[in-house]
């Protein structure tokens, strides 16, 4: 007796083999591709996550020496700093941030606009006599470094 074309008591995989269907080496081939499929969804995320942070070092790094470069006054705690200055110390707080900062928002907000100890915000005062808050200034050049680079916040 046959049922769906197979005898009862077959099953699927033996009924292929004796109808000579089945071929151990692409069914290989099948779970090899499912092997690196899953391996693939595993790694991705993870590369992605090395690239975004060697972005992120790059954009920081970036914004650190546009401030160093930069013909501004920086105010910090009631004293003026020369651009020099003021990129010393946020890349110093950069260091001792790093591994809480994930993306270039999160190291202006925690390295470059205000005091940590008197919650006094940093100011950039242009030649021009400009005054405004360094966290204005920077978020301000960091659309234009990603306009110039094509690159969008995540």
């Amino acid at each position: 007796m046959t049922l769906n074309g197979r005898r009862s008591g077959q099953r699927p995989l033996r009924s292929a083999v004796a109808r000579e269907q089945y071929h151990p080496a692409q069914a290989f081939h099948w779970q090899l591709l499912l092997l690196a499929a899953m391996l693939l969804i595993m790694i991705a995320p993870r590369a992605m996550a090395a690239r975004q942070a060697e972005d992120l070092d790059a954009t920081v790094q970036y914004l650190i020496t546009y401030v160093k470069e930069s013909d501004v006054t920086f105010e910090r705690n009631f004293s003026s700093y020369n651009g020099t200055d003021a990129a010393a110390h946020i890349n110093k707080k950069y260091q001792h941030f790093k591994d809480e900062i994930d993306t270039p928002e999160e190291f202006i907000e925690l390295c470059a606009t205000a005091s940590l100890m008197t919650r006094k915000p940093y100011l950039v005062t242009t030649r021009q006599g400009k005054q405004q808050p360094s966290s204005e200034w920077l978020n301000t050049e960091l659309a234009v470094y990603r306009l110039r680079n094509e690159y969008t916040a995540p």
